[in-house]
């Protein structure tokens, strides 16, 4: 199941030609100064989020060499890790069918899912992996039928994976959170207890890089987390709720994606099967989930965990600043990927409810299966390719730049001013010998310079060039440079076209040509 679900991920992303954006390329670069002695703990420029993609990355280009299709295989290893959580997470809450059955439905997830977890511009796949462990070993704290002999270890064992996860990615703070309801709920003395210094010590372990890259840089790897230095955003919770369940939660179920309506026979189908299997299943536990508010598992079961988790996921999305995000770019997918970790129960509560309905109608359970995971794989195919695995922040990345690496080579162009989305692609496919900077992102957008030394190169080149993303043969820049009597080669090739003035001309001084609509 597993590897059908890879082979899925692979087929679509080769559909595209393998595209890298901008936030993929980065990492993919930090992959190849890794094979030259580079240690780096965070994103470039970012210091919340862990470099493993990275690390992953430099073994499989020291193994196979250095391309996209090599980087892209590091979804691979983080799929298999994250497919096995899912299966030991349902076994454990609803027995071995019932974890097959969530296995099959997590390795063909909804389209949107897919593509927001096999992007490689953090580890969140990783994180939720880590995740599920987390929820795994507080269910078996919370609903164990006798009392654990060592329980100092699974707290251990709990604040290890809490401590690499926060390393990895802010979202982890989620399963953390559910993690520590269930404990306070099972004993409400945890918080004396002193096995929690267990967990405590476990976290300190984990996030041992986070910790010393903290103490090293004046503490400001917690300035993200905490909101410090952020601007004040005014908060329209209702609003955000509202964006949440038309926007986000559609899309994480299946039901929609950004990338274009779908026809309502396929939206429908979704909707009443996923929607009903939620509903059914929530009413059924409602016992269990009563029981939280005497602050009681003794009504409930294990699989409660799973309604505790998606509440919890869904009230973090709206009073988090990820939710304000949302309202403030609503024309774009911003922040729908903040929800993904729904991923981690759906499927599991999708397969509780299709075995109950295989107990009444082994027929029925079949055609609903299949009904589901048919209109899923159509997902797959409807969509352009080249739109599915864009960036949300900018789309219109050409497939390929292989002609314009040609087009510069034959000028002698080893440094250019492009828009970063289409030039840090640019580097990694050159393995940085040719320089690219974005200067109307780095000064008017007030971006992070994630490659400064690339960023240095352009603006002390002889003679950079000026690179459009363009499908026009001409573009407006080059009437200034005639204006004003500056001469200049021109190459045009598929997607792009190349100005290179014969003197050093200041991006300050046509700026007005940079902006990300030209």
């Amino acid at each position: 199941m597993l590897a059908l679900g890879i082979a899925l991920r692979l087929w679509s992303m080769a559909r595209s030609g393998w595209l890298m954006d901008g936030d993929e390329a980065t990492f993919g670069i930090m992959a190849q100064h890794i094979l030259h002695g580079e240690r780096p703990i965070f994103l470039y420029g970012q210091p919340y989020m862990g470099a493993l993609q990275a690390y992953l990355g430099a073994a499989l280009f020291a193994a196979f060499g250095v391309s996209r299709i090599a980087f892209r295989a590091v979804t691979v290893p983080e799929f298999m890790a994250f497919g096995v959580s899912i299966y030991f997470l349902a076994r454990r809450v609803a027995g071995n069918r019932v974890a097959l059955l969530a296995t099959l439905l997590a390795a063909f997830p909804p389209v949107y899912v897919a593509a927001s977890t096999a992007r490689l511009w953090g580890p969140l796949l990783d994180a939720m992996t880590l995740g599920n462990l987390i929820l795994l070993l507080a269910i078996d704290e919370a609903y164990g039928e006798t009392p654990s002999r060592r329980p100092w270890l699974r707290y251990l064992l709990m604040g290890l994976c809490g401590g690499v996860g926060f390393w990895l990615h802010g979202q982890i703070i989620v399963y953390l959170a559910t993690a520590a309801i269930l404990l306070l709920l099972h004993d409400r003395w945890i918080l004396v207890r002193p096995r929690l210094l267990a967990a405590v010590a476990g976290f300190a372990a984990g996030a041992a890089p986070v910790l010393e890259f903290a103490r090293t840089h004046s503490y400001n790897t917690f300035d993200q987390v905490l909101g410090i230095g952020a601007q004040p955003v005014s908060h329209n919770y209702r609003a955000i709720a509202l964006f949440y369940l038309r926007e986000n939660l559609p899309r994480v179920l299946g039901v929609s994606t950004p990338w274009g309506a779908g026809p309502w026979w396929l939206k429908l189908p979704v909707a009443l099967i996923v929607g009903t299997a939620i509903l059914s299943f929530t009413i059924r536990r409602r016992r269990g989930v009563l029981g939280w508010l005497t602050l009681s598992l003794r009504q409930g079961e294990p699989v409660d965990a799973l309604i505790l988790f998606g509440g919890v996921m869904s009230v973090a999305f709206v009073f988090s600043s990820f939710g304000a995000l949302a309202l403030q770019f609503p024309n774009f997918d911003a922040t729908g990927r903040y929800a993904i970790p729904l991923a981690s129960v759906v499927p599991i509560i999708l397969a509780a409810e299709l075995e109950r309905l295989q107990h009444r109608s082994e027929l029925a359970a079949v055609f609903v299966t299949a009904a589901l995971l048919g209109v899923t794989l159509i997902g797959y195919v409807r969509p352009d390719p080249m739109q599915v695995w864009q960036s949300p922040y900018w789309n219109r990345l050409p497939p390929s730049d292989t002609q314009l690496i040609a087009a510069l080579d034959q000028l002698g162009v080893d440094a250019v001013w492009i828009n970063h989305w289409a030039g840090t692609p640019l580097m990694f496919d050159t393995h940085e010998r040719i320089a690219a900077s974005d200067y109307y992102d780095l000064v008017i957008g007030h971006g992070i310079d994630r490659l400064s030394s690339d960023s240095l190169r352009v603006r002390f080149a002889a003679f950079p060039a000026y690179v459009f993303v363009t499908g026009q043969p001409n573009v407006p820049i080059e009437t200034w440079f005639r204006n004003h009597g500056i001469a200049y080669d021109k190459r045009v090739v598929p997607d792009y076209v190349i100005i290179r003035p014969r003197q050093h001309v200041y991006p300050s001084q046509v700026l007005q040509f940079l902006s990300y609509d030209q």
